[in-house]
């Protein structure tokens, strides 16, 4: 009996292996998915800059259109004052002129600190598409990774459920049927390890007389709490060797 709990410990473990692999494959998706969000969110570093750019240039346009407009009044101020009959007129629009020419300065100052500012931007775009495919790089290498999990998770599953499939031959009738009733019950575990004086999985502590039975070779013991099967290793001691052994 002794050894058949043994290989229903070790049934255990293979479905505690299968559990973890079925939740990893359900998890790395979700993480893999996580990651691409996280990564094309971070494209906008790049997209800010470049629409920065964009409103620079359409600023810039606005101001030369406004220059263009300028120069068409100075051209009509001009053709005026070729036509002034009085010094007073000829001098009003001489200042009407000089009004304009002042105002197309301070607007062709302006349409350089946009060309200064375009340089700035360009120098900020090319920075930020550097960290993006630094940042890009490292989450598709993450991602990547996460996929080869994905693969070897699947190998991992299938040869789990070979090996679970052997053990289960191995094992009496009577115990697999009182194996599967019990994990139905309790969300697939349905032997607990004792390494003390505790159930290893309700945390309980066993009374002596129960304990006294999971040294009992032809005894099954299951936790008066959780109603786990209770399985303990028994390490064999080694006889100490005889006078003529260590010769």
């Amino acid at each position: 009996m002794k050894e058949g709990l043994e290989k229903l410990y070790s049934l255990q473990l293979l479905d505690d292996k299968l559990r973890e692999l079925d939740n990893s494959l359900k998890e790395i998706p979700e993480a893999i998915k996580k990651l691409e969000q996280e990564r094309d969110g971070k494209a906008n570093i790049v997209e800010t800059t470049r629409k920065k750019l964009i409103d620079n240039l359409k600023e810039r346009e606005k101001i030369e259109k406004e220059i263009l407009l300028v120069k068409e009044k100075i051209k009509k101020y001009k053709e005026q004052m070729g036509k002034a009959t009085t010094n007073k007129e000829y001098q009003g629009f001489m200042a009407e002129i000089k009004f304009e020419e002042d105002a197309i300065a301070g607007l062709e100052e302006k349409v350089i600190e946009k060309m200064v500012e375009s340089d700035e931007i360009l120098a900020e775009i090319r920075q930020s598409e550097t960290e993006y495919k630094q940042i890009s790089e490292e989450y598709n290498k993450k991602i990547a990774d996460m996929n080869g999990m994905i693969d070897y998770n699947k190998q991992k599953l299938e040869e789990v459920k070979k090996d679970k499939s052997a053990a289960r031959t191995m094992i009496s009738r009577r115990l697999l049927d009182m194996y599967d009733n019990i994990s139905s019950k309790k969300y697939g575990k349905a032997v607990s390890l004792v390494e003390s004086e505790f159930c290893g999985i309700c945390n309980v502590k066993i009374r002596p007389q129960r304990m006294n039975e999971l040294l009992t070779p032809q005894s099954i013991a299951t936790c008066e709490s959780c109603g786990r099967i209770l399985f303990r290793k028994i390490e064999v001691k080694k006889e100490a060797p005889s006078p003529n052994e260590r010769n």
